[in-house]
């Protein structure tokens, strides 16, 4: 039988939906989340349904959900809900008052709702899918809602004024509840529209929260006050709140894995906000952040944290996803104050603000960034295009790449203002701070005001009209070591010039800089990026071309010994040899470099790493490891007796 469509008058918001894709949970988890409920009670719901109406089968299912929750609220534990497609609202049952906008769905302990059944309509009932049987718990108590593409559009404001309040509220339970196949529309409140977890611990799978709005304050989809929810492979769409358009958690630490954050809208926190208590609040309670495969597309916020806004609340991230997000002023894709944040392969891609186009940090923040990419984000207004720090604790950034971005003021990739900060093989290349107004425009890659420490860094192809690779301000500490600047001169800018606080050896600036053993020749990299033309990426134009768009490259040295080609996914050999290659400083460790790696480590930043380039000693590599060649000169000698005594007893920290 085919699968009805537009019953029961389905008048809804619309907004666009992102396709979901569903990851593989762990199987502990699974068993975890439904073993408890495999034997227990079985209610059926179906809207469809005409016969006895008691929730005993497909057939005979309650045409409304309350009913099977008043049932399952007094039946023995553990029970399970099986929902079938259709459009199910809170003020429907029986002893419920159609038009009553402040009931809501209570959860119960003990007791499991699945929604996504294919139900009496179809040829088997129980057939599962939450995608094709959407089931919907609809705010929209008059039927009446107009189709909008925008949560803030007042042409639906007046009608949504008769929705419920609340759709979902999962108060004081406890992780024995679950809530999965679900789509949570129109709620109408003053917070916690769609769903209210306070002290609530639900676990929430393949659910999509949309068109939700939170008129006064907190959480248009989902607020967590107190509570630590669990929610898996969840979307949050075109919902509105003046903090945490998608979801908004108060004193509470919820784990999200495989969660998608679009379209939402907020003053603070778009797509997600996190605090440790309301504004003039005094919490003692912890409140962190849990993130796992989530993405932030498209959310805006009119003030700070267009992805993500954490205040006083503490957060990691791993894997997570922002692209076009947007702030007015700060934070477009995470906005942090007074949080302490973790993040671990993570990209940031294409978002706007107006200082901190990836991410803002203010107020005693530590940012801690490993293996994470920053492109074409913008600061539209003032500094730092990938990351923005000012007033905060520490920035810590190793194995990150800040490409393309690009700061209307000071601090193309990265800006920071009374911060200490220390990178560690990065790579910062076609960034731009272009200057407005009176401000000349510093920094191209790394504005620095603050102790800041670089080892193993490269620096190309950046533009500033001073500082094109780095601008150091005041009497801040600026030491660089093993690095490679490159971006065709005017290389380091000190505002007010006291070499004392100038610390760089062991490194390649172009046009040389005085120091222990810094040289200045051309680094060969494989494929150095270029600034192009936008309208033909084919045509190379100046870095202040108001047209220029940067084309990226591959920064591995080229090595008649071998460099590793990310494409290929192999070693390939050069017809010359980076004189960058065993440059570096004899006393830092060589870390990971693969054989023959000369026993000195490499300048730029892959040097002390597994794709460090190989060293080359005039003839062809050793095909055979002798014992004692650790430079794999393909002969044991004083070089290799050398080697063992600058780096004896060091102690290596195993690369994943």
């Amino acid at each position: 039988m085919a699968r009805k469509a537009g019953r029961g008058g389905r008048n809804i918001i619309k907004t666009a939906r992102k396709s979901r894709v569903f990851r593989t949970i762990p199987l502990m988890l699974i068993v975890v989340v439904f073993c408890p409920f495999t034997y227990g009670k079985v209610i059926y719901v179906d809207d469809d349904a005409v016969g006895l109406n008691d929730g005993s089968s497909w057939q005979n299912a309650y045409n409304f959900l309350q009913d099977a929750l008043a049932d399952a609220g007094n039946a023995e534990k553990p029970v399970e809900i099986r929902v079938a497609q259709g459009v199910y609202k809170p003020d429907q049952g029986r002893n419920h008052i159609l038009g009553d906008r402040a009931v809501s769905f209570h959860l119960i302990n003990g007791v499991s709702l699945i929604g996504g059944y294919a139900g009496t309509v179809e040829t088997d009932p129980n057939a599962r899918n939450v995608e094709l049987f959407e089931t919907i718990l609809s705010g929209d108590l008059n039927g009446d809602d107009i189709e909008v593409n925008d949560p803030c559009d007042l042409r639906n404001e007046p009608t949504r004024h008769e929705n419920s309040e609340r759709i979902v509220n999962a108060t004081g339970i406890d992780a024995t509840t679950v809530l999965d196949g679900f789509v949570v529309i129109g709620g109408f409140g003053p917070f916690g529209a769609g769903m209210g977890n306070h002290n609530g611990n639900p676990i929430i799978i393949n659910c999509t929260f949309k068109g939700n709005t939170a008129y006064h304050d907190y959480g248009g989809g989902m607020l967590n006050s107190t509570g630590n929810p669990t929610l898996i492979n969840c979307t949050f769409a075109g919902n509105y709140a003046k903090m945490g358009g998608g979801m908004c958690s108060i004193r509470s630490s919820p784990t999200l894995t495989g969660c998608a954050f679009t379209g939402n809208y907020a003053q603070y926190g778009a797509g997600l906000c996190n605090m440790k208590d309301i504004p003039k609040g005094n919490s003692t309670r912890d409140s962190n952040s849990t993130l796992i495969d989530c993405t932030f597309i498209d959310n805006i916020a009119s003030f700070r944290g267009g992805g993500i806004y954490n205040g006083g609340s503490d957060s990691h991230l791993s894997n997570c996803t922002f692209s076009g997000n947007s702030s007015l002023l700060y934070g477009a894709g995470i906005y942090n104050r007074g949080s302490n944040h973790i993040m671990i392969d993570c990209t940031f891609g294409e978002n706007k603000g107006g200082s901190g186009g990836g991410i803002y940090s203010q107020d005693n923040s530590s940012l801690i960034v490993t293996n994470c990419t920053f492109r074409n984000n913008i600061a539209k207004a003032v500094f730092g295009g990938g990351i923005c720090n000012e007033d905060a604790n520490e920035l810590i950034l190793t194995n990150c790449t800040f490409s393309g971005n690009t700061a209307m003021r000071d601090g193309g990739g990265i800006f920071n203002r009374r911060t200490s900060s220390t990178l560690k093989n990065c790579i910062l290349t076609g960034n731009k701070a272009y200057g407005e107004l009176l401000y000349t425009g510093e920094g191209g890659g790394l504005y620095a005001f603050g102790d800041t420490i670089l080892n193993n860094c490269t620096f190309s192809g950046n533009w500033a009209h001073e500082g094109r690779a780095i601008s150091k301000y005041s009497d801040s500490f600026l030491r660089l070591n093993n690095c490679i600047l490159w971006n065709g001169g005017d290389e380091i800018f000190d505002l007010i010039p006291n070499r004392t606080t100038l610390d760089i050896s062991y490194s390649n600036i172009k046009n040389g800089w005085e120091g222990t053993d810094n040289i200045n020749e051309d680094p060969l990299f494989a494929n150095p990026g270029y600034w192009a033309d936008a309208d033909d990426t084919n045509i190379v134009v100046e870095p202040n071309d108001p047209n220029a768009v940067w084309i990226d490259g591959d920064y591995h040295l080229k090595s008649q010994a071998g460099r590793w080609n990310p494409v290929s996914e192999s070693w390939i050999q050069d017809d010359v040899t980076s004189s960058c290659i065993d440059a570096g400083d004899p006393n830092s460790p060589i870390g990971h470099e693969p054989f023959p790696n000369g026993g000195i480590i490499n300048m730029g930043a892959y040097g002390g790493t597994v794709e460090a380039s190989k060293s080359y000693f005039g003839k062809p590599v050793c095909e055979t490891i002798i014992a004692g060649d650790i430079n794999g000169d393909c002969k044991v000698d004083f070089d290799d007796l050398m080697i063992l005594m600058n780096h004896w007893l060091e102690d290596y920290t195993p690369q994943d």
